[in-house]
């Protein structure tokens, strides 16, 4: 079974890569430049929002949402996630 996690965010491109190189992560990071991503699964209530919430989205295999965690915890998150799966 394939896994990935991606990040979304609203920062362009060049400051995610940055922050990626600081902080030494191998997740690929997205960026939502017209705020629809974050529109459409709920993490921004429209594209005007300067700041989108905290949100993860769980998706299967057949690209439907499994389960949408709002404002998760990151310290339980992963150990959440991985006993959803």
């Amino acid at each position: 079974q394939n896994t990935a996690l991606i990040g979304i965010t609203f920062s362009p491109s060049e400051d995610s890569k940055t922050w990626m190189s600081e902080n030494n992560s191998t997740t690929e990071i997205l960026c939502d430049s017209d705020h629809s991503v974050a529109v459409a699964y709920g993490a921004a209530e429209n594209a005007d929002q300067e700041k989108p919430g905290r949100l993860s989205v769980l998706i299967g295999p057949d690209g439907k949402v499994i389960k949408n965690y709002q404002d998760p915890d990151v310290p339980t998150h992963a150990e959440t996630v991985l006993a959803d799966l």
